[in-house]
Formats: C-alpha cells, sequence, structure tokens
C-alpha cells in the first residue's frame, strides 16, 4: 500500500503552527464528544489528571528547552485543503497555547500565560511537519507507530480497539482488507469487534441506570480496563451464562435484556469499587482466582426462552429495562422481571417501549408547514413495525433529512450553512448539515448529544446505520425494537427540529 520510494515520512516541510487543524477523531479522545475549538480540544485531553500533568510537562519542556522535534508532526491535506494533524496533536495543541494563552481552559490558563512570557512566539510560528499524501497514508503512518515499542504516550486499549473499528468501517466492513491495512491478525480484529460493542453496551441507559454519577463517568471513559471485561466476557462459563454467542462480526446478546443488563450493572459495580458487596476489588487476577464467587453472587441472566415461561417484557438486545422506582434508595437492588400494569386511567405509555407496534402514537404531534412530514409522521402513527420493518426503516432516513432541512428553511440558514461549507445547500450532505448546526444553531444540550451520537460512526445509533437503510447492501439493523429505540433516540433533536411534543 505505501511505496518504499516514496518515503513520504522522511520528508519535513515547514508549516503554520496557527493554520494546523487538530484531529477531531484521534483516538485519544472521546469519541461521544463533539470537539471544535482549541479549548475543547485540551479541555478534554487534560480532563484526567494524569493526561493533565503529562500535558503540563511537555508546555513546560517546550517553554524551556524549545521545540524540539524529534518524533515528527504528520499531517494530511482534507477535501478543504486544510492541513490535519495525524501524530503530535499534543505537541500541537501546547504549540498553539503557548501561541495564544487566551485560548487555554480557565483551570491551566494562569501557568500557560506564565509559560508563553518564557518564550519567543515568532520562533514558534512554524514548525516542520510530514505532509502524508493523504489520510489512508497518515493512517498507514500511525499504526505503524502504535503498534511497536516507542517512547510516545501509548493509546488505552480501547484507543487501539476503536481505531481497528474505525478502519474496519471505512474498508467497507471487510475483514481480510482491515487485515492488508493495518498488518493486524484476524484474531486482533475479531476481538475488538466483540469487546468494543460489549463495552458500549454498558454505557447504555439500560445498564447506566443502575450506577451512580461517578461509577457512569468511568464507563462512559476510553480509558475504562478493557482487560478486565475482557477476561470475564472471555470465559466460556460466563457466555453459556448470559446467553452471548461470539462470531466474526462481533457479539450477538441472545438473553433476556432487563436480566442481562441488571447482571452487568452488579458486575460494574464490582469491577469499579474496592469497598464494593463482595468484599474485594474484581480485576484479572481475582477473576482468575475467586471467578466461581465472584459468578455466584452475580445475578441469574434469562434466556428468551426462561423469559417467555415467566412472561417477561423482553426483545433480544434493544429491550429497554424497566426503570428502577424513583423512591428505592439504591436502584442496583431493584428487580428488573417485576413489571407494573399502567392505570386504567393512563394513557398508554408506549415511549421507551420497544416492544410497541408504531414508531409514535397519537398521543404526539409536530409543529411543520412541511406536507410531506406531516404525511409520514401520521402513517409513522398506523405503520406496523413488526410488518413493515424495512418500509420504516428507510422511511425512517428519509424523515430525518426532512426534519433537518424543515428547521434551517423556518431559521433562514441555508445561504449560512452554504457558506461554511463552501458549496451550493442541494449539495450538502445530511451529515455536513448536522455538523455544521451542532451547537453553532442547536444549544439545547440533549439534542446536540443526540447529533453527536449520530455522527459517531460505530455507532449502533448512527447516521451510518440510517444511510445504509437505503443506500447499503446489507440487510441488518432493522428489528423492530432496534427502529423504535432509533426513535427514541432522535426524539430530544426532533424535538428541537420540528417540534415532536407529547400532547
Amino acid at each position: 500500500m505505501i511505496q518504499e520510494h516514496n518515503k513520504w515520512w522522511e520528508k519535513r516541510v515547514l508549516r503554520s503552527v496557527d493554520n494546523l487543524k487538530l484531529w477531531s477523531n484521534n483516538p485519544r479522545l472521546d469519541p461521544s464528544s463533539k470537539l471544535v475549538t482549541v479549548r475543547d480540544f485540551v479541555e478534554e485531553l487534560i480532563s484526567d489528571d494524569n493526561d493533565e500533568q503529562n500535558f503540563l510537562t511537555l508546555m513546560r519542556s517546550i517553554a524551556t528547552r524549545g521545540f524540539q522535534s524529534f518524533d515528527p508532526v504528520v499531517v494530511w491535506q482534507n477535501k478543504d485543503k486544510d492541513f490535519v494533524v495525524a501524530e503530535g496533536n499534543r505537541r500541537v495543541m501546547a504549540l498553539k497555547l503557548l501561541r495564544s494563552p487566551d485560548k487555554a481552559p480557565m483551570s491551566i490558563r494562569k501557568l500557560v500565560v506564565n509559560l508563553s512570557r518564557m518564550i519567543d512566539r515568532d520562533e514558534l510560528e512554524k514548525i516542520r511537519v510530514c505532509v502524508a499524501p493523504s489520510y489512508d497514508d497518515a493512517r498507514w503512518y500511525i499504526l505503524q507507530r502504535h503498534s511497536s515499542a516507542s517512547n510516545l504516550v501509548r493509546w488505552q486499549r480501547l484507543q487501539q480497539q476503536r481505531f481497528i473499528i474505525d478502519v474496519y468501517d471505512a474498508e467497507g466492513q471487510d475483514i481480510d482488507k482491515t487485515i492488508e491495512y493495518t498488518g493486524f491478525k484476524r484474531a486482533a480484529i475479531i476481538e475488538a469487534l466483540r469487546y468494543v460493542k460489549i463495552r458500549d453496551i454498558a454505557t447504555r441507559q439500560e445498564v447506566t441506570q443502575y450506577l451512580t454519577h461517578e461509577e457512569k463517568e468511568q464507563v462512559y471513559s476510553h480509558k475504562i480496563n478493557m482487560t478486565v471485561l475482557e477476561r470475564w466476557f472471555g470465559n466460556s462459563q460466563v457466555r453459556d451464562a448470559w446467553h452471548i454467542d461470539f462470531n466474526e462480526e462481533g457479539v450477538v446478546i441472545k438473553a433476556e435484556m432487563s436480566t442481562f443488563c441488571f447482571a452487568y450493572a452488579k458486575f460494574l459495580k464490582l469491577m469499579l469499587n474496592k469497598n464494593n458487596e463482595l468484599g474485594f476489588l474484581v480485576n484479572t487476577r481475582t477473576i482468575d482466582s475467586s471467578f466461581q464467587k465472584i459468578f455466584d453472587f452475580l445475578p441469574k441472566v434469562k434466556s428468551l426462552e426462561e423469559a417467555n415461561k415467566d412472561d417477561i417484557p423482553h426483545a433480544g438486545i434493544e429491550v429497554n429495562p424497566t426503570p428502577a422506582p424513583s423512591d428505592t434508595p439504591d436502584p442496583i437492588h431493584a428487580d428488573p422481571t417485576k413489571v407494573q400494569d399502567p392505570k386504567p386511567e393512563d394513557k398508554p405509555k408506549l415511549k421507551g417501549d420497544p416492544r410497541r407496534r408504531q414508531l409514535t402514537d397519537c398521543y404526539h404531534e409536530i409543529s411543520t408547514t412541511s406536507y410531506k412530514l406531516k404525511s409520514l409522521f401520521k402513517e409513522f402513527q398506523k405503520l406496523p413495525v413488526f410488518i413493515y420493518p424495512n418500509v420504516t426503516a428507510a422511511s425512517l432516513r428519509i424523515f430525518l433529512e426532512l426534519a433537518v432541512d424543515e428547521y434551517i428553511h423556518s431559521n433562514d440558514l441555508k445561504d449560512r450553512l452554504s457558506k461554511y461549507e463552501k458549496k451550493g445547500y442541494n449539495d450538502l450532505t445530511l451529515q455536513q448539515k448536522l455538523s455544521t448546526l451542532r451547537g453553532e444553531y442547536i444549544d439545547v444540550k440533549e439534542a446536540n448529544k443526540v447529533i453527536d451520537q449520530l455522527l459517531h460512526v460505530s455507532n449502533d445509533y448512527s447516521l451510518n446505520t440510517l444511510n445504509e437503510y437505503i443506500h447499503g447492501s446489507k440487510v441488518h439493523k432493522v428489528e423492530p425494537q432496534f427502529l423504535n429505540r432509533f426513535w427514541d433516540m432522535l426524539t430530544p433533536l426532533l424535538a428541537v427540529l420540528i417540534s415532536l411534543k407529547e400532547i
């Protein structure tokens, strides 16, 4: 793939520090965050205490010794002709802050201002970088750097696994092409597909509803201990008892999901807290030495067949467990198998129920002048998802784009978006529209979170999945429960775009 005679990594050219763009998909950073400004990038980088200390040490070194680029800074030029940093983002962040201390987060600004007084900013105006011919070449270089011994700050395991998945997605989810491109063995790629999926399940509301705020933060972090999850879920006894199937495309959960999520949450509590009910921290060592004790302590996970016998609401991987009552002091002790019947006088509470027959119901409405949107919404209220899942899936993608267009039109933003993206409005993709609206023209936090999820390609509930419904060749993720959950995920954004609300 990379021609030896090119050896672009041996050539360095001068580029302006101020004009270098930081890489928003850097595996060191939280993929769920939307990073725009230098301050956004730095705040994300220093969110961990150790990373903050390492970054400040780097800045002090540059301020006292100058910038010494023994390790090359590697960039590539994107379609907008910007030079994006593939390797050396931490160093470029440090240089940008030293040149413009006002861009530093408030927590470190005083130190940055003091350090900036020690340097000649003109000396840091330009640095020598290696320009990769393309993003693919830059990605190849990164893989070489981070798959071998190096003095660089190494990626966390989850970061490396996510990078493998990004390559896998970019290569059309073809394992053989991913192997050819990355040099990783088939087992490593399949392992990444499995365990990143398992970790991502831990971030779902069905699991996190049982966790404390501090525990949630650890689960969301890219520094979660993946080796512990791998040791636990890699055990065949766990997989058999928790009804988990491993295959070459990742993992399939065949359990009744409320009991699975309840047990998973309890395992996470044991893994994240030293002072837990078991009396010792669950890690790779204690899993090996006290496996049976840990296993017996955790709640039973029911199969779909057992759930049918017990009449527990279920739907495989997409089922949402019954939320713990608000007056229960410790939701982890809630019984996920007990479901209260709604009061007769109450309206049917279909939202959040993945087993409902339609995406939405007559108790919801939208506000729009678009005939297409009104008609589609009325049909969503009647269309049986269980009978027409493929029609529903394709229509969901169309409905979202129409809603985005309606919001842009009603707020007179067409010209602004065209100017920002430097192309005609009709040439803009839905991804570009959402990226521009996020934060700039939509300031509702929950709606922006939905956009972040849509733009993250490896999420199940992503724009990539919606596009596959129309343009893809694979028929997957069209289960009725999945589609209902997708609609529920979109509701905070639709509430902003077309005033979706309950009546």
